[in-house]
């Protein structure tokens, strides 16, 4: 498989595994309470959220785009027709909620955590968009 269709193999297993997890994630206190559901969950959308910027960075690169930062490789989707602009404005917060995942781990608002499971839309978009850029290819 190439990069890409691995990466989004990946992207799918942990959006539909997000999905099966909602029900169980009644709210911010089943994170706190809940070990293993809350690890399923951060290490899931942390899942996602790279594979996002790593797709994002590997489109930008093959067109040319320099990045130097992970908001930047997402924000040059911008430069492809196929991705509109509402989407790359949603989808330029991941590096940020990423970052947040991984270095702010201790003391992580979980409400957050719950937003960010309620708006994975644009994450199913991107993954979409990108499914169509490569079968076209």
């Amino acid at each position: 498989m190439t990069f890409l269709v691995e990466r989004l193999v990946e992207l799918r297993r942990h959006l539909d595994h997000l999905q099966a997890l909602r029900p169980r994630v009644a709210d911010a206190r089943a994170l706190a309470s809940d070990l293993s559901l809350h690890n399923d969950v951060l290490f899931s959308l942390l899942t996602v959220a790279q594979v996002v910027i790593d797709v994002a960075g590997e489109l930008s690169a093959r067109a040319g785009h320099r990045f130097e930062d992970y908001t930047t490789a997402v924000r040059n989707l911008a430069w492809f027709d196929d991705f509109p602009p509402e989407l790359v404005e949603a989808l330029a917060r991941l590096p940020g909620f990423r970052n947040v995942l991984v270095h702010e781990y201790v003391g992580i608002d979980y409400e957050l955590v719950l937003q960010a499971l309620d708006r994975l839309a644009p994450v199913e978009e991107f993954l979409q968009i990108v499914r169509k850029r490569i079968a076209e290819k």
